[in-house]
């Protein structure tokens, strides 16, 4: 029998503030922190909340060195772009106000088009399986769940054993 261990389905910013072990978003983060952030959920695939039914989905590729609120980039082409701050956009364009001003976007997609979206905007993907090594403490956990005592194991083998008696009796079973 095996067992894995799979990343929660929460919003990304309750899945930080669990990993930090902290409540208090109005901070900034600390290097170690945002390292820590980083590791955990780079290459996690997450779905995008703000925009109503319209549910997109993104690989994670990094974190923004930046807080939310200093984060700006250039929208429009064709000669005529214009800088503007992400948390402005939000709510230009989709009158989302984010809260988290202090904490970083996250970096989604590939490296050659950039595209930040705020934590609290984002969901972790539920089914994705957690591919890091996993600390003792988590593995204690999991193996506390996931065993099974031999008096079990072998009450469940006689269990189908009974159940196929039946079939022991079939004509093709016999030689």
């Amino acid at each position: 029998m095996a067992a894995t261990a799979f990343v929660e389905a929460v919003h990304v910013i309750d899945f930080v503030k669990q990993l930090l072990n902290r409540n208090d978003t109005t901070r900034p983060l600390s290097d170690a922190d945002r390292v820590k952030i980083k590791k955990a959920l780079k290459g996690v695939k997450v779905e995008i909340t703000h925009r109503g039914t319209m549910r997109r989905r993104f690989n994670i590729s990094g974190l923004t060195s930046q807080a939310t609120r200093e984060l700006q980039f250039t929208v429009g082409g064709d000669g005529d772009t214009v800088t503007k701050y992400v948390v402005d956009y939000f709510k230009d364009a989709y009158g989302f106000s984010i809260q988290h001003v202090h904490w970083p976007c996250l970096q989604l997609g590939g490296t050659h088009r950039k595209n930040y979206m705020p934590m609290e905007v984002c969901k972790i993907v539920a089914g994705q399986r957690y591919s890091r090594k996993l600390n003792e403490r988590q593995v204690t956990a999991l193996l506390k769940v996931t065993c099974q005592r031999p008096q079990d194991r072998e009450h469940g083998i006689l269990k189908v054993m009974l159940s196929n008696l039946p079939m022991n009796h079939h004509v093709m079973c016999k030689s």
